[in-house]
């Protein structure tokens, strides 16, 4: 029952903050927080019986053969259960002081409760439709959270967008799951796994791309991944929690879910790696471009889950989720960082309108130096481990072209993250400066928290609440510490290697890996190094302090269109699909509606009517003519027969 207290407490915690919030008011943020600190609480002390052979499992009820629902803990379901409710419970805390004063403060912990909820039922389920619908209520839950403030228009559209987007993904997996209940007649994962070896070659690749296809919506891979950019729309306690610990994440879950699916489709796994690896190099060189520090962090976030869907997709289980792992504690870090620098300069979120600001906002200075420092994996920090093991596990598998675009995204990554930092904390505080000097337009300036007032240009920085810094503070730890979970001297008996022992299949890999994981370290590390360089030169040196106005105003001005528009992906969805929609729409509503659909009832009825008028004007009531026609209709039927047609 200790399962079951894990999943539906923070439903409880929901209904309760929904339901009593006019009188719970600020307390509601306290009861949202401490129910998802009991479903971590609850988790860690299945943690002995999760690891055992066979894991935890709970059956609920069983509907007819085959469709059995129950609840299920092993250890790749425990770890993303104790990443949900453990940075979870902390954005939970944070969330306290950065909403503080907010008009439906209860509402939105009602809400993030319930996206905990829906995230544990899609990790926790053993079965297709439990997963599918977690799937959706994750999806419902993000589009109350991206849209929470919905007076603006542009966190409505936002919403809007990520909804639609992952309902595609999860008509995808629903495709997936009519073809694998028609032929194993069961929806339990356990029954599908064991009936996968039999499943021929185009049935098995059908499933997995129809799976993938929700994986890609969920997780935003390219050309679904259009919506992550803009859900910064909602508070930035949304963004950590989509961004860091569970919705984009849910692909990654779903593929290494699958895992014996995967491994016996090698055109499944090349479909996933190329598609994550696509990913990967697209968000970093879309992160170069950007100038809002949340959107600098979404693409980042884009281009790190691509890394782990390359991962997974093409055979390198362990290493896709130890990148989950760490990610999940230095992007947590990040963004809630980043929200210490936005409530403090009163809702500004472009970096050109700040710099200098280490001395106000030390603990994010410190905090986001610490989170840069783990993406890049610079050696000691948690990134460090995870993406080389990504980089090295594409290369045993077969792959040599995505192990040059795992080096190279790694470079790049390096540069726009540390870009960030030196325009937010070097130099000097550019809040007081005509946006027109900087390449902005006037009218650029964040409005991030309705409820908080707007920027008096001043730059003096609030002190946010201990609630606010005390997760950032403990996120600093893990975001160093936990990769070296991942290391081993043997390069076999890591902790994390043998926590996931017996989780993922062994396939044989394709070829022996020219270059040796000391190697690709080093090689990792060097191109890291050339891009942090870069970085130095065009945004840390004194010169470039001296100039940083004029430097910031010609990179505004002179930044490509193609980065700018991000590929123009969002226009060409609008001219193909959205267009196309409203074309085809504007075609059934003027001429198909009116002229043939309504044409054709009211034909209908003008030939009933017609009809009826003949009729009604052989109904005289004279006898006579009543005789004229029996009369008339015996001469036709003698003229038939006695002169009518020849047989």
């Amino acid at each position: 029952m200790m399962l079951l207290l894990a999943l539906l407490v923070p439903l409880a915690g929901a209904i309760a903050c929904w339901a009593l919030g006019p009188w719970l008011r600020n307390l509601a943020g306290w009861l949202a927080t401490a129910a998802v600190g009991i479903s971590f609480v609850a988790t860690l002390l299945l943690w002995g019986a999760a690891t055992q052979p066979g894991g935890v499992h709970l059956a609920l009820f069983s509907w007819m053969s085959g469709f059995d629902f129950g609840l299920t803990l092993d250890p790749l379901s425990l770890l993303w259960a104790l990443i949900i409710t453990g940075v979870g419970f902390l954005i939970h805390l944070y969330s306290i002081g950065y909403m503080h004063g907010d008009r439906a403060f209860a509402r939105f912990f009602a809400y993030m409760n319930f996206f905990i909820f829906a995230m544990m039922l899609l990790v926790l389920s053993d079965n297709w439709v439990g997963l599918l619908v977690g799937w959706g209520l994750v999806g419902l839950a993000s589009y109350f959270l991206i849209g929470f403030w919905f007076e603006r228009r542009s966190a409505v559209a936002a919403a809007r967008k990520a909804f639609i987007l992952n309902v595609i993904g999860d008509v995808g997996i629903m495709f997936a799951i009519f073809l694998i209940v028609a032929n194993v007649h069961s929806i339990r994962f356990a029954d599908t796994f064991a009936a996968s070896a039999t499943f021929g070659a185009p049935l098995l690749y059908a499933i997995c791309a129809g799976l993938f296809i929700g994986a890609a919506a969920k997780s935003a891979q390219v050309p679904l991944h259009t919506w992550l950019p803009d859900a910064m729309e909602g508070p930035t306690p949304v963004s950590a929690l989509i961004h860091a610990a569970t919705m984009v994440t849910a692909g990654v879950y779903l593929v290494a879910r699958c895992a014996p699916l995967w491994s016996h489709s090698p055109r499944a796994q090349m479909l996933v790696g190329t598609i994550g690896a696509l990913t990967a190099i697209v968000g970093a060189i879309l992160g170069t471009a950007q100038w809002d520090i949340k959107r600098i962090l979404a693409y980042s976030t884009m281009s790190q889950i691509g890394y782990m869907i390359m991962g997974v997709g093409v055979g390198a289980y362990a290493g896709g989720v130890a990148h989950f792992f760490t990610h999940a504690f230095f992007k947590a870090q990040l963004f809630l960082a980043s929200g210490l620098i936005i409530h403090a300069l009163h809702n500004e979120q472009d970096v050109r309108k700040m710099g200098g600001l280490r001395a106000r906002t030390p603990l994010a200075f410190w905090a986001i130096l610490v989170g840069v420092l783990a993406i890049c994996g610079i050696p000691g920090f948690s990134g460090f481990f995870s993406k080389d093991q990504i980089i090295q596990g594409v290369l045993e598998n077969g792959h040599p072209w995505m192990y040059g675009v795992g080096l190279l995204t790694a470079g790049i990554t390096a540069y726009y993250m540390f870009r960030l930092f030196f325009i937010t904390f070097l130099g000097e505080y550019r809040g007081n400066v005509d946006p027109a000097q900087l390449g902005m337009a006037p009218e650029a300036v964040g409005a991030e928290v309705a409820h908080e007032p707007a920027s008096t240009g001043s730059g003096e920085a609030h002190a946010p609440a201990w609630v606010m810094n005390l997760p950032v503070a403990l996120l600093i730890v893990p975001s160093v510490l936990a990769g070296w979970l991942l290391f081993s001297t043997d390069g076999a008996s890591s902790p994390w290697s043998r926590f996931f022992a017996a989780q993922f299949p062994t396939a044989a890999q394709a070829s022996a890996a020219a270059v040796p994981e000391w190697a690709t370290a080093l090689i990792a590390l060097g191109v890291v190094l050339a891009g942090i360089g870069v970085a130095v030169a065009r945004y840390a040196t004194r010169s470039a302090q001296a100039n940083a106005v004029a430097r910031l105003r010609d990179e505004s001005l002179r930044m490509p269109k193609l980065l700018v528009n991000a590929f123009y992906v969002d226009t060409l969805i609008d001219g193909v699909f959205v267009r196309g929609a409203r074309l085809l729409g504007s075609l059934f509503g003027r001429i198909l509606d009116p002229h043939v659909i309504d044409g054709a009832v009211r034909g209908v009825a003008a030939s009933a009517v017609g009809f009826g008028v003949l009729v009604r004007a052989l109904q005289s009531g004279l006898v006579r003519a009543y005789a004229l026609v029996i009369v008339l209709g015996v001469g036709c039927f003698l003229a038939y027969y006695v002169f009518g047609i020849p047989r």
